[in-house]
């Protein structure tokens, strides 16, 4: 399926931005390999694409009840630890939503393979928390300040108790081998949650990276 790969792969993540974000961590992985197409990635698309079919019926969806006054951006990081069979790299997960009493609306959500090896999950998490938060909580600042006309609190959702602890104080025993690739994520998260617009939450349930 080398010729057609790139064509399919770009159809299903145009779909998977909109409505379908659980499909976003099948389709990078796959795209990846476009350059060096295998017969184990026929397997794998073909398995993708079973998936696809018969789950049609899943749709990503949207609501909003709530005064503009009533809701912030909140922001969702997730990693796989390891997720990479070749490299052992991590996959860093992304999820950004208008959140209020009776409002629930996704803006965006990204999957990106993380460009350092992690040895431990609450690593990969530090390494997903600061993509997310350089990547959409600071950007996404600015715009809603403007679109609802007052100060805006960017709620971040954080699901490893060992990664929360360490990106409030910029330190964790359980983190003392992490040097500098780490440890300049780590502390630079726990400067950014130090400031008022940002705050730290435990996440019941993530959305993960799909």
């Amino acid at each position: 399926l080398r010729p057609y790969a790139a064509k399919v792969l770009m159809k299903v993540l145009y779909a998977a931005r909109f409505a379908r974000q659980d499909l976003l961590r099948a389709v990078c992985q796959l795209a990846r390999y476009v350059t060096k197409w295998t017969e184990e990635c026929d397997r794998r698309l073909y398995r993708l694409m079973c998936y696809v079919h018969s789950t049609y019926h899943l749709r990503m969806t949207g609501w909003v009840g709530d005064a503009w006054h009533d809701v912030s951006p909140h922001l969702f990081a997730d990693a796989d630890f390891a997720g990479d069979a070749k490299d052992s790299a991590s996959t860093s997960g992304v999820f950004l939503a208008l959140v209020g009493a009776h409002t629930f609306f996704p803006l965006v959500g990204q999957c990106k393979k993380q460009g350092c090896v992690s040895t431990s999950t609450p690593e990969a998490e530090v390494a997903a928390a600061r993509f997310a938060m350089k990547t959409y909580g600071i950007q996404c600042l600015d715009i809603w300040e403007y679109l609802l006309g007052r100060d805006v609190v960017v709620d971040f959702h954080e699901d490893n108790s060992d990664a929360i602890s360490a990106m409030r104080n910029g330190y964790s025993p359980n983190l003392r081998h992490v040097k500098r690739t780490h440890g300049v994520c780590l502390r630079w998260l726990a400067q950014r949650f130090r400031e008022r617009q940002y705050r730290l939450l435990r996440a019941v349930c993530s959305p993960g990276c799909g």
